[in-house]
């Protein structure tokens, strides 16, 4: 891993999420980008348009010296090579161009605590992860950096996820030498479909050379099985897959009455399989 991009907003959810990349960078040796997107103004009205100039100006203006001094900050508890970089632009489109420019390993995004957002992420997190084929890992404003010796990667066995998919998983979890959690939530009890028995043997192929443990567990709602799981087994990060109709989609992509608890504490790892 070598390249670590943090889009940072100045909140106290994305500065915590840059505490915990530049930790995360130390450990691998690698480079950390922070990059604010400073939304454009939306023009209405001729007459107004100088002022809302100078107003935008003053913003990305402001947003710079906010980042000089974040990177200062960073860079005095971590003997890193630490960029920052002020954009104008739409965020998810800023974040993904520059992900894509700077061949980026890891996009690290910050997630606000409970009561503090309508949804599980931001919408600009839940954006980057529905439209970007980097992987996201997402930090909870309360998490603390530490060593990442539990991994629950929750997986629903599709069988047409590709091998590379798990490079950052299995990166991660060789680095730390973890211990990787393999579960899979079913509904009813009843043995695998043939595709998910391929999906279940290619995983097994892709952390070969790792600690891990499958687990099955019957649960009506995948999110209540998740949590239970974590409740009784150590986790440091939870990693899922996010693709189209599978585990990740339906946990997310919806709106939820219930949150899930432990998403205040434990950073989620979302792969991509784009």
């Amino acid at each position: 891993m070598k390249n670590i991009l943090v889009p940072i907003d100045f909140s106290e959810a994305s500065g915590n999420a840059a505490q915990y990349a530049v930790a995360l960078a130390k450990a691998f040796g690698a480079e950390v980008m922070l990059i604010n997107a400073t939304t454009p103004s939306i023009m209405v009205d001729d007459s107004i348009l100088a002022s809302v100039m100078i107003t935008q100006a003053e913003i990305v203006e402001n947003n710079k010296r906010l980042m000089k001094q974040e990177v200062k900050t960073l860079s005095k508890g971590y003997p890193l090579k630490i960029t920052g970089l002020v954009q104008e632009g739409f965020p998810a489109d800023v974040i993904d161009a520059m992900a894509k420019a700077k061949h980026t390993d890891l996009i690290v995004m910050g997630m606000k605590g409970r009561g503090k957002s309508n949804s599980v992420f931001g919408s600009t997190t839940t954006t980057i992860i529905s439209k970007s084929t980097f992987p996201v890992f997402v930090i909870p404003e309360k998490a603390t950096y530490k060593a990442i010796s539990n991994i629950t990667f929750a997986s629903d066995f599709d069988a047409e996820i590709q091998m590379d998919r798990y490079t950052s998983l299995l990166k991660l979890a060789k680095k730390f030498n973890s211990h990787v959690n393999i579960l899979n939530v079913q509904k009813k009890d009843s043995s695998l479909k043939p595709d998910k028995a391929i999906g279940k043997m290619s995983a097994n192929v892709a952390f070969s050379g790792l600690n891990h443990q499958f687990h099955t567990i019957n649960e009506r709602n995948v999110e209540e099985g998740i949590h239970k799981f974590i409740e009784k087994e150590p986790t440091d990060v939870l990693a899922m897959v996010a693709q189209r109709h599978n585990l990740f989609e339906r946990m997310f992509g919806k709106v939820h009455t219930k949150e899930m608890s432990y998403q205040t504490t434990i950073p989620l790892l979302v792969l991509q399989n784009k």
